[in-house]
């Protein structure tokens, strides 16, 4: 697994909050401490890191990765694992062939619907 650095990861204004007494900012580790891999409450990860969605939307695929941090929201039940954009791969483009398949099978779904 590839880490980012723990300086990179460091968000100034939640190193604010948690240094504030009486506060404390949920699913906050950047360094990987507590929960395995570097984690980042909802909305805050750095730029960078993107989900797989994410990628998909850019064009890109994680391309074998494994994940380098996660968001975690939810008390802790809900995960999305973060990919490093400089490390993503293109997405691939299907075959003629491969599209041709998809074409049958979705022809093949819609006619057992209306079967039924």
């Amino acid at each position: 697994m590839h880490s980012i650095p723990a300086s990179a990861a460091r968000i100034p204004q939640l190193d604010r909050l948690n240094a504030t007494p009486g506060t404390q900012v949920v699913f906050y580790d950047p360094t990987g401490c507590q929960y395995g891999l570097p984690t980042y409450p909802w909305k805050w990860a750095p730029k960078n890191l993107k989900t797989r969605r994410q990628l998909a939307t850019l064009g890109l695929r994680p391309g074998g990765q494994a994940p380098v941090a996660q968001i975690l929201w939810r008390k802790g039940g809900r995960v999305a694992y973060l990919y490093d954009i400089t490390r993503a791969l293109p997405k691939r483009t299907p075959t003629s062939r491969q599209l041709a398949a998809l074409g049958k099978a979705q022809c093949a779904r819609r006619t057992q619907r209306d079967a039924t």
